[in-house]
């Protein structure tokens, strides 16, 4: 294969992720599966429990408004594809994983101006609001405000993105 069909095929890769990304989030929300979703079908990694272990994580950490749902997806990518498999395993594997981890955490923060969900999009939610949520889970759907769907939907998007340009920077 020529550097320009790599480079092809990796552009189709990376609109692919952004692609799925953002129709997951717009579509079906949970921005940390958005993105998990998007990268396990594009990297050809797919882990209902991987997917599962996500869901708690949207909203930045359970819709806290903490770090945001897609970057931590974004990071356990990076694990997945570069960490340490078991736990006896040298530490020079878990280094392995947190570089391109780390670069992506670092285009986040510039990208975005910094890791937190609530920062970027004004949400957050305590327990309390959580749990009247959990009454009445279509209210709650169609009380989001759609600018804010949007915005994390594009984030979504330029995440999964910048996970696959990343991937193919260090294969």
């Amino acid at each position: 294969m020529t550097q320009n069909k790599t480079k092809e095929s990796i552009d189709t890769l990376k609109k692919e992720a952004r692609k799925k990304a953002y129709s997951y989030e717009i579509n079906h929300h949970c921005c940390s599966q958005a993105t998990m979703q998007a990268l396990q079908e594009v990297l050809g990694m797919e882990n209902e429990l991987t997917l599962k272990a996500t869901s708690s994580v949207c909203g930045g950490m359970a819709l806290s408004g903490n770090t945001c749902g897609a970057l931590s997806a974004g990071v356990m990518v990076m694990g997945m594809k570069y960490g340490r498999g078991d736990i006896k395993e040298d530490f020079t594997k878990i280094l392995k994983g947190m570089l391109p981890a780390a670069k992506l955490v670092k285009w986040f923060e510039n990208e975005f101006g910094t890791v937190i969900c609530r920062d970027i999009t004004g949400f957050e939610m305590d327990v309390d609001t959580l749990e009247q949520a959990m009454q009445t889970p279509e209210a709650m759907l169609e009380s989001l405000d759609q600018e804010q769907v949007e915005k994390c939907s594009q984030l979504c998007g330029k995440t999964a993105e910048k996970v696959i340009e990343i991937i193919s920077e260090e294969e």
